[in-house]
């Protein structure tokens, strides 16, 4: 089957070559080392063409979840996958465009050869997750204040009591 997820850049035509499907964790061994273990979905449709300027170009449209480790209470939980990107393949590095007239919308890779369609999707679904996983809802963990120490702010401010003053505390107490 990985032969059939080939992209062959000296191939394509106008009409797109279509490659579609649900994958892994066992299909992206990179990815795996970077979610929880946890049952994951992913479906991708992956369509390469010439575009009407002749250029070679790769739309890449990925759905479904991975399940990641929260790095603030080390729980794991489900992150949703959606991706659409589009990627310009250019035969060498001489054909990529200076950096300042690159466009957001589509990205530029050197392919001298074929293309791994699954290693395309893995790369995609890598850059998409957070560089540190953060359980939504989550909010900021706070200590318990007490509120009847002198020297703690009002409730209600915002502001944080001074590490001094709890210290001021301790000392009145002895």
């Amino acid at each position: 089957m990985e032969s059939e997820l080939l992209i062959h850049p000296d191939r394509l035509r106008e009409a797109p070559q279509v490659f579609e499907g649900d994958a892994t964790l066992d299909e992206f061994p990179r990815l795996a080392e970077s979610v929880a273990e946890h049952p994951s979905r992913v479906h991708f449709r992956v369509a390469a063409r010439l575009d009407p300027q002749r250029r070679k170009v790769v739309s890449c449209i990925i759905e479904g979840f991975v399940f990641l480790t929260c790095q603030a209470s080390l729980e794991d939980f489900r992150h949703e996958i959606s991706i659409d990107d589009r990627l310009v393949l250019v035969d060498k590095e001489s054909q990529l465009p200076p950096i300042q007239e690159e466009s957001d919308a589509e990205d530029y890779l050197v392919a001298d050869g074929p293309v791994d369609v699954l290693g395309l999707v893995e790369d995609a679904i890598l850059l998409s997750l957070p560089m540190v996983p953060r359980k939504p809802g989550l909010g900021e963990v706070q200590a318990p204040k007490d509120e009847g120490r002198s020297g703690s702010p009002p409730a209600g401010t915002g502001l944080k009591e001074s590490p001094f003053a709890a210290l001021a505390s301790l000392k009145k107490r002895k």
